[in-house]
């Protein structure tokens, strides 16, 4: 009984904060769309293509804020529900994460830079298309989001034959050694971060989609210096029997945030 209602406690608390997270999250993006809007209905007429073009830009960039969001949010229900499954499929990860490196240059900061560098050579093999995105994105998001304008995020791809190794490293405003290990836990966010917005999902999200590709993450940061996260992930080919992959089938509960 007294663990059923720690749990209980423990879900109100998570209830409470994903109430207080997206209604504070969501509120930002959709006052940004709604005075953009409300601008360019007033004023438009009188502007050239381009500047036309910038509003709207900056309307679809709010949208793609929030359904990322979004996204985050569902997958922590569907983590703390259990039903988060694992569905690998063949995937060509060069293609992959070369699409993924066009798709986060659309939103850096001014003048900042991503490099992306492949080393060996990445055979076929099977992921969870949707959970491998959430992985990347996050980490990539977040080395632009806490990283100085003029500033380089660089983005490594290595592979062998038994696994492959992504590393997303930025120079940015590092993580403080006392949250580093609470680094991966909801809700949880660095003291450090100041005004920078954010939800406090993604890295939890991050773990427990590694976790759930049989892999492993690790993260090595400095105050002031920036932050390198590791994850790596053992391949298995296509044509490899059922049996013979031993990746869980489905993430286990998120953890609430101290």
């Amino acid at each position: 009984i007294r663990k059923s209602l720690e749990r209980e406690k423990e879900l109100t608390e998570l209830k409470s904060r994903f109430i207080s997270m997206t209604s504070h999250e969501f509120r930002t993006p959709l006052t940004s769309i709604m005075g953009v809007t409300e601008i360019f209905k007033y004023y438009s007429q009188n502007w050239n293509e381009e500047k036309k073009q910038n509003y709207l830009d900056r309307i679809q960039a709010n949208i793609k804020h929030m359904l990322h969001m979004l996204d985050d949010v569902l997958v922590v229900n569907k983590a703390n529900a259990g039903k988060l499954k694992f569905n690998p499929t063949p995937l060509n990860l060069l293609e992959f994460c070369r699409d993924l490196v066009e798709e986060i240059e659309l939103g850096l900061g001014t003048e900042q830079t991503l490099v992306f560098a492949i080393q060996g050579e990445c055979p076929e093999a099977e992921f969870d298309e949707q959970l491998l995105r959430h992985i990347l994105r996050n980490l990539l998001s977040n080395a632009t989001k806490y990283s100085p304008n003029e500033s380089t995020i660089n983005f490594d791809l290595i592979c062998n034959q038994e696994e492959v190794t992504f590393k997303v490293k930025d120079q940015g405003i590092g993580i403080p050694e006392e949250d580093q290990k609470q680094l991966f836990e909801s809700f949880h966010r660095c003291n450090n971060v100041g005004n920078i917005p954010g939800t406090g999902l993604g890295l939890a999200i991050v773990k427990q989609s590694v976790e759930v590709h049989g892999g492993e993450i690790t993260v090595n940061s400095q105050v002031g210096i920036g932050t390198t996260f590791t994850v790596t992930i053992p391949l298995y080919s296509p044509a490899a029997a059922p049996e013979q992959v031993q990746r869980p089938r489905a993430v286990c509960q998120l953890a609430v945030g101290s």
